[in-house]
């Protein structure tokens, strides 16, 4: 006994893939007017992984076709977006699904539900349900008689639509 030695040992730890990729929402904004810019600004989020390497390397997309799309901001940060003319008379609320991927293997993934609502403007004209109406009135009728109704509707809502 008694003899000893001294030596350095390096343990580089080797990353695994086991943390999903994390969405946070920093701005939402809800309802959008349907007469919104292509371009306009919805929501501004980022996405983070713990992971490091190819295992924390990640990528946005949406899960439908709609009129919206991702834009880049800056580093993991990306802006939803409205990409075409909105019409709250066809589609009132958009469920819009964002998922982050990363380059893992196996590939870890998560989703973000964006709901968005679309308000409506005075965009449409009131609409008679006949081009035309026919009525009859018999002579020496008494001042304020009812003659006959009219209908019209406007595809507008709320005080748009009246």
């Amino acid at each position: 006994g008694g003899l000893s030695a001294l030596s350095k040992v390096l343990v580089e730890v080797v990353d695994v893939n086991d943390n999903a990729p994390e969405i946070v929402v920093s701005s939402f904004n809800s309802p959008i007017p349907e007469n919104a810019a292509p371009g306009t600004v919805v929501a501004l989020f980022d996405v983070r992984d713990q992971d490091s390497g190819v295992n924390g390397e990640i990528s946005c997309a949406l899960e439908e076709q709609l009129p919206f799309s991702l834009r880049p901001a800056f580093k993991n940060y990306y802006e939803l977006v409205t990409m075409s003319a909105l019409d709250r008379e066809k589609t009132a609320r958009y469920s819009v699904i964002v998922t982050a991927a990363d380059a893992g293997s196996p590939r870890l993934s998560s989703s973000h539900t964006f709901t968005v609502d679309i308000s409506d403007v005075n965009d449409n004209a009131p609409v008679f349900n006949q081009t035309s109406y026919t009525m009859y009135v018999h002579e020496n009728n008494v001042p304020a008689l009812l003659v006959g109704a009219v209908k019209a509707t406007d595809a507008d809502a709320g005080a748009n639509g009246k």
